[in-house]
């Protein structure tokens, strides 16, 4: 039988060591590399889960915000019924019946004016509708939009509100961002007449660098900007506006003081 050996030569067991010592730096290399890798993920994970929850949080503020909307929007037009189409028929009908109850001939200055009191409720009633649906949001850019806004309120409200158009090329943007742009300047104009104590103001529309800016000012009593922030309605108005704004990726910025009037700007990427 024949047995074999194993002889180390001088320098075999320094050789081996050497070989050793590299399998572990290797290992030792492979535990920190999945470590740090490791870590890592778990790092992208939280920053997901916090991303997750900001979007959770800001969807819930704006089904919110659409149920307060709509519910603000019903009363606004069961009061505009109220006020204007209801009144206007309630006296033509009253006419009717009291030249029938009276027995009178009926004249035509009589039909001419219930005739001047239908045409007045059609007026309201369309007023109405284009408050509700603006046909204008679906024809033109923001920019031209803005414009017949700001006219028909000038009309309608015997204000004195200037717009400037500084843009010099066309502005395509999405339906849903229009829309807001176009209810967030009506709210700010509305706002002015009902809180400013003035008519009048400047709205002004721009873009540089792919992003478009819309500012609302007024030289009105202005306000508090600490006590708006804690305002139940002024601050939540505000603050709605701002999260509506936000879900296109813009801000709104306020500057107002007590007797100085208000500057609201809109900034929004595009």
């Amino acid at each position: 039988m024949v047995k074999s050996r194993i002889f180390f030569q001088a320098g075999d067991s320094d050789a081996y060591a050497i070989r050793s010592l590299k399998y572990k730096n290797a290992f030792t290399a492979g535990q920190t590399q999945y470590k740090n890798e490791f870590d890592e993920m778990s790092r992208i994970q939280k920053e997901l889960e916090k991303i997750v929850h900001q979007r959770t949080i800001q969807l819930k503020r704006l089904n919110d915000h659409l149920i307060y909307t709509e519910e603000n929007e019903r009363k606004a037009i069961a009061s505009d019924l109220h006020d204007s189409v209801t009144q206007t028929l309630a006296i033509s009908i009253s006419k009717i019946k009291n030249m029938k109850e009276s027995g009178m001939e009926i004249s035509s200055a009589n039909l001419d004016e219930i005739q001047g009191n239908l045409e007045q409720a059609i007026r309201e009633i369309r007023s109405l509708i284009y408050q509700l649906s603006p046909p204008v949001l679906d024809d033109f850019d923001i920019d031209i939009a803005l414009g017949f806004l700001i006219e028909q309120i000038n009309l309608q409200h015997h204000s004195e509100f200037e717009y400037t158009n500084l843009t010099d090329r066309a502005i395509p943007l999405p339906q849903g961002l229009k829309i807001t742009l176009y209810r967030a300047v009506s709210e700010l104009i509305t706002n002015i007449l009902k809180h400013s104590g003035t008519n009048t103001g400047k709205i002004v529309i721009s873009m540089k660098s792919d992003v478009l800016r819309i500012t609302v000012e007024d030289t009105g009593k202005g306000f508090d900007m600490e006590a708006v922030k804690n305002s139940e309605i002024v601050g939540f108005g505000l603050n709605r506006l701002s999260e509506r704004v936000e879900n296109f990726y813009g801000k709104i910025s306020v500057n107002s003081s007590p007797g100085a009037g208000t500057k609201i700007t809109l900034t929004v990427p595009i």
